[in-house]
């Protein structure tokens, strides 16, 4: 017998997960129903990359996505010995940045690369800061490199996340082992 999940209760756990892996960062998790399946948007600032995050959001996913053959698969996972199918199909992870984070990014990216990133400024946004100014590859130096920033060497073990036990997908797609398999 499968236990299917709602989204609302899929994006309780993403939500209890997250704050195991990494205390004291204060994420928002969004669960987004509409025709033909749902999502899971989180959001913080700073603190862990995108990378980090998704390693423990991931792993509550519902499905998979295979462009070659325009398909979305399922994807089946066990928790306390009962096969369960999550009711987000994606999850995104979007990292806000704080100005003072940002100006750390454009100290590092003079560093590194000099006048390459001359008249790349950090702006303020509407809660949130944003690199603006400079040509588009000074931009995406600068991005990189805050992509890649952190204040953590890896996430914390998350009980939440520690239970759920991928169990693969529904077969169909060759590549669905690939990018259905959510670590």
């Amino acid at each position: 017998m499968t236990q299917y999940m709602t989204t609302a209760d899929t994006a309780k756990m993403v939500r209890r997960a997250l704050g195991e892996a990494f205390p004291g960062v204060k994420f928002s998790v969004r669960s987004h129903t509409y025709a033909g399946g749902s999502s899971i948007d989180v959001y913080w600032m700073d603190g862990p990359n995108a990378r980090m995050v998704e390693s423990v959001a991931g792993t509550f996913s519902g499905a998979y996505f295979d462009g070659m053959i325009d398909y979305k698969g399922s994807t089946k996972a066990m928790i306390d010995g009962v096969v369960t199918q999550f009711g987000a199909d994606f999850i995104f992870v979007h990292r806000k940045n704080s100005a003072l984070f940002l100006a750390s990014v454009m100290a590092a990216a003079v560093r590194r690369y000099g006048s390459l990133v001359a008249g790349v400024q950090v702006r303020d946004g509407d809660g949130y800061a944003y690199l603006d100014g400079g040509d588009y590859e000074a931009i995406r130096l600068c991005r990189e490199i805050a992509a890649k920033r952190t204040a953590y060497l890896s996430p914390r073990k998350s009980k939440t996340a520690g239970k759920v036990i991928y169990l693969g997908n529904d077969g169909y797609s060759e590549t669905g082992a690939l990018s259905g398999d959510a670590a």
